[in-house]
């Protein structure tokens, strides 16, 4: 259990400073537009401009970024879980499934294909959705 744990920090580590570095950027750059600068000048406290008008301008690019990250991440185990380096065989993984279709692949491919169409729909999906969301909640698409 204490591995499994492991490999869970293992693929979710690498991911959080890219993270933080793009939340960073977007409050740097945000805090120095007009709208900003016109909610300092009425007299707007530091908390509410950045509820108000940081936050909502910042999520678009966050979720498209966590998104990604996702999809990396199920890429990655998948990747792990082929070579034997994920999840032992009692839990099955897309990765393993593919690893064992490989050994009948002469005689049949959809053993193999089966989980590989399935990583592919998954990945593209959490691309697509995030990429969805991001149009939903930017400020600058919406008229």
């Amino acid at each position: 259990m204490a591995l499994v744990q492991q490999r869970e920090k293992f693929l979710a580590a690498p991911g959080r400073m890219p993270v933080a570095r793009l939340v960073r950027a977007q409050f740097l750059s945000l805090r120095e537009k007009e709208f900003v600068e016109a909610a300092r000048s009425l007299g707007a406290r530091p908390i509410r401009q950045v509820w108000r008008h940081v936050l909502p301008n910042a999520v678009a690019p966050l979720v498209v970024e966590s998104t990604l990250r996702l999809a990396l991440a199920i890429l990655a185990e998948a990747a792990l879980s082929f070579l034997g380096l994920g999840t032992q065989p009692p839990a099955p993984t897309w990765g393993q499934m593919i690893a064992e279709g490989r050994a009948v692949m002469t005689f049949s491919s959809w053993p193999a294909i089966g989980p590989g169409l399935g990583i592919t729909l998954t990945v593209l999906g959490f691309n697509l959705l995030g990429d969805s969301i991001r149009d939903a909640f930017d400020p600058h698409l919406q008229v």
